[in-house]
This record gives structure tokens, C-alpha cells and sequence, in this order.
């Protein structure tokens, strides 16, 4: 009963965003306040921490937004520059197929980015980079929430994969593990077999969703089927990279590199025409754009490729430089915090900003700053760009707030006179009494569950590792393969999250589709879901983990 009343918010906010298509500027407030009477009169919670968690919520979500703030500002400067023109015209001279285009930024450039900064970010930065090679808003959104999948337990230098390890460092000793490195790299490898069995039906799937939906025939296999072997290669590419550093290198490196290595291997290979589709395919009205656009002096890009670029070199500079722990700079980035204790005077209601390491302000504010005068912007242009970003992030603001602010009375809600658990451990605990000895296949959707609230895959990690601890050794499981699977299913849970919609309709100019968008990754979460338990219990059968 306790697991069906904490979940009543989590089915509003469904009901409300798919069923009605609300946008979740209104949805989520609702939900905010249905968690709070929930907390007050069932859970017996008092205002005062209802309070406090509903403040340090809204000071949660500053991190997030700054991402999104950072990006939004980005890319309006990148336009108003006219470096993203010749950036588009770098990719459509690699590839005028939107397909190969697809492949190339909405997953490998989006797995190095992942791999670098996480939490969100890849999305912001490829979604926009897709619009602008004539994707529609809605199909790059799609496509990057989704791609964006296989890399994340691996994203920021391995922080959600290292989360689940660090939160287990003091109960893994009463299974008799005394090495927390060595049982980190082996929740890294286990992690990476299931995530790398998925990353060819992913793309796949993607591929077929949005040909599909922007091709006059609606058919799901005409223009992905021949995709394949390009695909493949990709995958090949990606998955050997991936598994290598995973198994004998750590969690920190694994993106990065597969990401870094993929983006060169399938450029080279459109370039050459390697295992490309003889026919290309493009969305409706941007068919031949390179002919009809560069007629004119005027449409011809004229500033270099290094120069249009600069921006992202910079970016992608300062994550790597900052996330590798082995260079020595993210101890001194991350040591910087602007922290708030006790708010209210109520225990654990606090809030830290480590804002040297807010991929928001450092690198991308930081870079639009430096780019100004590099690109000669003038103050009228950027006022515009300023206030386009601020216009842009209105209604993710009030969006995330209230998400923000639910998810932290979820979490503290064990704050109750009555001595029950927090919603969430109450949730969680329902579903394994539920599935019993069918758990190992609920295990990655309490970990989707803890990203789809969370908006974060090393949140949920936290949050729900030591659950599915407890219950791998009750139910004689081997620990690091639920571990793994928690992780997995946070990393899957990335493409439903609200948290994560709402971030990418914002930098892609979609605010209140978030319903819409909830839908066409429906599909593919359920597809990834299959395969990632086909994977792992297969490696296990194998003896592979």
C-alpha cells in the first residue's frame, strides 16, 4: 500500500504528459503539490521539512539549469556568429545523408561528450548541432535523448559507475571484498557487456523511428534497413574500444575514449564512402541543400573550419583536462563549493555547487565570454543573444524547479514521526516483494525509476544500490550482476527521464512537447530493456561476467 501511494505522483506526472500532452512547465507543479500533501497528511511529514526539502530542491536544480542556460547561450552565439553555417557545411560535405549525419553526431560526438561531462549534456550540445544541419526540432531531440543511452553509466569520467561502487565501500566488506579498485573494475566491465550488446539496436531503432516518421511511405525498414553495414561498423568500432578500457583500464576513460575513436573511424568512413547507402536520404525540404544554398556569394561559408570550430575544441579541451582525474586539475576544479547546511535548521537539507565543475558556466559560459571578441560580436547582437538564452529557458526553469524540489521530498520523506521509509525506499522495496524470484528482471527498472525521477543515472545509483544489494544477498544473487544492473537501467532510464525532456526541449526550441517526446522514446526504452536482459543473462550463462 506504501509503494502504491508514493507512486501516485509519479502517475499524475505520466498520466498528465503523455495522456493529456501538458506541457511539464504545468504538469510538474501539480505534482510537487501532490507529493507534498502526501508527505504531510499519509507520511505525516511537518511543513517545516516539506519546506526545507521543497527550498533545497529548487537550489538542486540551479546546477542543472546552468547546463542548460550555458548551452542554449552556446549555440544563439555559435548562429548570431555564423560559425554553426559553416559547421553544417563541414558535415554535409563529410555526409549529405541526414542518416550518416545521425550516426556521426547524435551518437558518436554525443558518447565523447557524455564521456566528458555527462548530466545532460550531450543532448544540449548535439540536438542543436542536428537542427542546424536541417533536422527538424523534434527528430534531433529524439534522436540524441536516445543515443544518448549506451554511454552514460560511463559519463562525466565514470562518475555514476564509481557512485555505486563508493556508496558500497563500507557494506562490500561482509561478502568478504577487501579490494574496492578491483570490484570497481569488475562493475565496470559487467556494466559495459550489457550497455555494449545494445548500442546496434539502438541506432538501429533510431534510424528506423525517425525515417519513418519524416519519409512519405512510412515504412520503418526502407531507409534503415540499408544503414546496416555503416551501423556495424560503427558499433564494431565503439563496443571494442568500450569493452577494452572497461576491462582492464576503469569506468573513467570508457566513453571518452570509444567516443573520441568512433568520431574519427565513421568520419573517415563516410568521407571514403566505406558501407554508406549508395542513396542518399535527407528530411523533406532540405533535399540538395548544398546546391540551392551555395549559388550565392552570400550563403558560401567563408570563415574557416578551425575558426567555426574554435568553440568546441575549447569545450572539449577543458572536460577532458578537467574529468581525467590522472591530469591532476579535477581535484582542484571540484575543491571550489558554494554550499548551504541545514536549511531551515532541518538535518540533510543542504545544498553544494562544485561551480568550477558546472559544465554550465565552465567551459560553456566561460567560452562564449572568450568567443565574443574572437568572433567581433557587437553589443547589439549580444543583447539579442542573451535574451533569446533567457527566453529559451523560461519554461524549463519553472519546470525544473518543481521536479527538483518532488525529487527531494521523495528522497528525505523517511523524515516522518511514524518511522517508515522515504517514499522512494518504499517504492523499491514494493516492487522486489513483488517480483520475488523474477527480481533480476526488475532490477534495471528500479534504476530507470530512480533516473526517471532523478534525471540521473549516478543519482539513482546512490540512491538504490544498497537496496539491490540488500536483496542480491538475500536472494543469493551475485552482487556485482544486480549492481550492474541497476547501473544499466539508470543509464536506459536517461531516455524517458522528465528531467532530461524537458532539458533537451528546451535547448532544441520544443518547450511543452514534452508529452510527445515521452512517446517516441517509449518504444525504444522497451526495445533496450529486452535486449540489455538478453545480454546479461546470457553473459552470466557464458561465464563473461
Amino acid at each position: 500500500m506504501l509503494a502504491l501511494v508514493a507512486a501516485i505522483p509519479i502517475i499524475i506526472t505520466i498520466i498528465l504528459t503523455v495522456g493529456v500532452n501538458m506541457p511539464a512547465k504545468k504538469v510538474l507543479p501539480i505534482a510537487w503539490l501532490s507529493i507534498c500533501l502526501i508527505g504531510l497528511f499519509y507520511w505525516q511529514m511537518d511543513m517545516l521539512h516539506v519546506t526545507a526539502y521543497t527550498i533545497t530542491g529548487f537550489l538542486g536544480s540551479i546546477d542543472t539549469l546552468l547546463i542548460i542556460f550555458g548551452a542554449i547561450l552556446l549555440m544563439n552565439m555559435l548562429n548570431e556568429a555564423g560559425a554553426m553555417h559553416r559547421i553544417e557545411a563541414m558535415f554535409n560535405g563529410i555526409s549529405e545523408d541526414a542518416r550518416i549525419q545521425l550516426v556521426i553526431v547524435g551518437y558518436g560526438l554525443s558518447a565523447f561528450i557524455e564521456g566528458a561531462a555527462g548530466f545532460g549534456t550531450p543532448p544540449a550540445i548535439c540536438a542543436p548541432l542536428l537542427i542546424g544541419l536541417g533536422f527538424p526540432p523534434m527528430a534531433a531531440a529524439t534522436a540524441c535523448l536516445i543515443l544518448d543511452s549506451p554511454p552514460v553509466s560511463f559519463g562525466a569520467a565514470g562518475t555514476p559507475t564509481n557512485s555505486a561502487a563508493e556508496i558500497l565501500k563500507d557494506t562490500l566488506p561482509t561478502i568478504g571484498v577487501t579490494d574496492l579498485e578491483a570490484w570497481k573494475l569488475d562493475l565496470s566491465w559487467a556494466s559495459a557487456v550489457g550497455l555494449a550488446a545494445g548500442t546496434f539496436f539502438v541506432i538501429m531503432v533510431v534510424l528506423a523511428l525517425v525515417t519513418r516518421q519524416y519519409s512519405e511511405d512510412k515504412s520503418f525498414f526502407k531507409h534503415s534497413l540499408p544503414m546496416v553495414p555503416f551501423v556495424l561498423f560503427t558499433t564494431v568500432v565503439f563496443d571494442v574500444f568500450y569493452l577494452i578500457v572497461a576491462k582492464f583500464i576503469g569506468s573513467e576513460l570508457v566513453s571518452i575514449c570509444a567516443g573520441a575513436v568512433t568520431i574519427f573511424a565513421t568520419i573517415g568512413a563516410a568521407k571514403a564512402g566505406f558501407l554508406v547507402p549508395k542513396d542518399i536520404w535527407r528530411f523533406p525540404g532540405t533535399e540538395r541543400k548544398t546546391e540551392t544554398k551555395t549559388d550565392t556569394k552570400e550563403d558560401k561559408p567563408s570563415m574557416s573550419l578551425l575558426k567555426a570550430w574554435t568553440p568546441y575544441l575549447l569545450i572539449a579541451l577543458w572536460l577532458v583536462l578537467t574529468r581525467i582525474p590522472e591530469i591532476g586539475l579535477k581535484g582542484i576544479i571540484t575543491s571550489f563549493v558554494f554550499s548551504m547546511n541545514n536549511i531551515m535548521d532541518v538535518e540533510g537539507a543542504g545544498f553544494a555547487m562544485k561551480y568550477f565543475n558546472n559544465p554550465g558556466l565552465f567551459p560553456f559560459v566561460l567560452v562564449v565570454l572568450i568567443s565574443i571578441p574572437f568572433y567581433g560580436l557587437k553589443g547589439d547582437q549580444v543583447k539579442d543573444i542573451v535574451k533569446k538564452s533567457y527566453n529559451q529557458l523560461y519554461g524549463a526553469t519553472i519546470a525544473l524547479l518543481f521536479g527538483f524540489a518532488m525529487v527531494y521530498i521523495y528522497r528525505y520523506s523517511n523524515a516522518n514521526p511514524l518511522g517508515w521509509d522515504s517514499m522512494l525506499v518504499a517504492m523499491a522495496k514494493g516492487m522486489a516483494d513483488l517480483a520475488g524470484a523474477n527480481y533480476v528482471f526488475v532490477a534495471p527498472f528500479i534504476g530507470t525509476i530512480g533516473a526517471f525521477m532523478f534525471g540521473s543515472n549516478t543519482v539513482s545509483n546512490i540512491m538504490f544500490t544498497p537496496l539491490q544489494f540488500e536483496t542480491a544477498t538475500i536472494l543469493n544473487i551475485p552482487h556485482v550482476f544486480i549492481v550492474a544492473l541497476q547501473n544499466q537501467g539508470g543509464a536506459i532510464g536517461n531516455i524517458v527521464c522528465i528531467n532530461n525532456i524537458v532539458a533537451v526541449c528546451a535547448t532544441t526550441g520544443i518547450i511543452g512537447a514534452e508529452g510527445k517526446l515521452i512517446k517516441a522514446a517509449s518504444l525504444p526504452w522497451v526495445i533496450w530493456y529486452i535486449v540489455l536482459m538478453a545480454a546479461m543473462l546470457g553473459a552470466v550463462a557464458f561465464g563473461i561476467i
